[in-house]
């Protein structure tokens, strides 16, 4: 057993889903960050556990194939890119390992009793998001913002990200020199004093932007118009919105905004699907992974003319749409009533006459659905991080469909779920994972269940 302060060779075999290292030192674990898989590193014991423990970085004594040398300055400290490290071709390699040793640990489906059809990779590893959220915060007795430091609220300054959308870079710079030059209140938590509190910008697929100024108050925040004429100065601007967020919780948007310029939602469009986004909406933040995210789950879905798909979880409607023109009819179910009048809206600009949206708890909307004679071929789940609760899963089974896609950001709760849906008699059949966080460990995955 090791000892804490002890210093050891380790061979890193694995990564953790935070983009730790793991080595054995006597058959014993040690997470350590800041190691790949391949590297051969001397490492110093810091905290033990009864199977497991902690260790720091010392050096590396052999480089692994896949490491690299991180192209953001501030990875060390910023909590967001954990894989940058690591090249390519091992991040894809780390990241489908975890989605399918999820399925197996977890779910109870090894390798080889279901179709793994391994990752889809992205072309675009840089520069690829379409949405940011820094956290505002006051350093050397100027506005700084960007990331939290990992498992902190300390600000790691930085308004260039490596990830984002070079324009959101640049929006986010001007918004930061208008806070400073106006000095313009930054918002402190410990005292909920201070005004503004976070920048968040989404981009649209044809270059356009939203940004929002996250505030502490519901006043109009002074010289606005000043700020829309240094944004139109340096970015194609679309919307200028003030989002009010008094509450004193960790929360990045309240619920009420301001149009401050220009319109209250930009438009994004996906598989000549026109999409209307607003502050609040949830979309995914890869436009070019989401569409063939989403079209893995089309496929999986195997949808005719003559079936009809439920959507639960159905957010802003962007699955829903996504396979209307493949079925007789597609039903979305969603308990934000913002995001179902989004969704409305979204089928109404493309003329989607075939999908209609509820708003409501799912097992109340479904019991009033099959009770008016509308049943479901397939359910597509798209839920959050957290997975499905079992009131859901338990409603799957009383609709019974034959065909179950499910989409997950977490395959975790996807592989604890689809043990749980093998009681209700869906088996698994296939399961490919798709890369939206190129640089983090984060990942996408749609899998294909079946009633048999």
């Amino acid at each position: 057993m090791v000892r804490v302060n002890e210093k050891v060779q380790l061979n890193i075999c694995d990564m953790t889903v935070n983009g730790d290292g793991i080595g054995k030192a006597d058959g014993y674990p040690l997470f350590v960050k800041g190691t790949v898989t391949g590297d051969v590193a001397e490492v110093v014991v810091t905290k033990i556990n009864k199977t497991y423990g902690f260790a720091k970085l010392n050096r590396i004594v052999e480089p692994s194939v896949y490491r690299q040398q991180p192209l953001c300055l501030r990875f060390d400290d910023c909590g967001g890119c954990n894989l940058m490290h690591m090249n390519y071709e091992g991040q894809l390699k780390t990241k489908s390992d975890i989605v399918s040793g999820n399925l197996s640990k977890i779910g109870g489906y090894p390798e080889g009793s279901y179709d793994y059809e391994g990752i889809i990779g992205a072309e675009n590893i840089y520069n690829y998001r379409n949405k940011a959220q820094f956290p505002v915060g006051v350093s050397g007795g100027k506005a700084v913002c960007g990331f939290y430091k990992n498992k902190t609220h300390e600000i790691v300054p930085c308004s260039n990200c490596s990830i984002q959308n070079q324009d959101i870079n640049t929006a986010v710079s001007v918004v930061l020199e208008f806070i400073n030059k106006y000095k313009i209140p930054v918002y402190n938590e410990k005292s909920h004093k201070g005004i503004v509190r976070h920048i968040y910008v989404r981009s649209t697929t044809d270059g356009e932007l939203m940004v929002v100024v996250v505030a502490n108050s519901n006043k109009k925040i002074h010289n606005s118009d000043v700020l829309k004429d240094m944004l139109c100065e340096k970015v194609k601007l679309k919307s200028l919105i003030q989002n009010i967020n008094t509450s004193k919780s960790n929360v990045v948007l309240g619920y009420d905004n301001i149009t401050l310029w220009g319109d209250a939602f930009v438009t994004a469009e996906i598989n000549d699907i026109k999409f209307l986004i607003s502050p609040n909406s949830f979309f995914q933040v890869n436009y070019e992974q989401m569409q063939k995210l989403y079209a893995k789950a089309k496929e999986y879905a195997n949808l005719d003319k003559d079936k009809t798909v439920f959507d639960l979880y159905c957010g802003v409607g962007s699955i829903s749409l996504f396979m209307a023109d493949g079925c007789k009819k597609v039903v979305g179910v969603e308990i934000v009533d913002a995001a179902i009048q989004n969704a409305k809206q979204n089928a109404i600009a493309n003329g989607i006459d075939n999908a209609e949206f509820f708003c409501g708890d799912c097992g109340e909307v479904v019991d009033k659905l099959i009770n008016n004679g509308c049943r479901a071929d397939v359910v597509i789940v798209d839920p959050p991080r957290k997975g499905c609760d079992e009131k859901t899963l338990s409603l799957i089974n009383d609709i019974s469909p034959k065909t179950l896609v499910y989409v997950s950001c977490n395959s975790a709760t996807l592989a604890r779920d689809a043990a749980i849906l093998r009681d209700y008699g869906y088996t698994l059949k296939k399961a490919c994972a798709v890369d939206l966080f190129p640089n983090s460990t984060h990942v996408e995955c749609c899998v294909l269940l079946c009633r048999e």
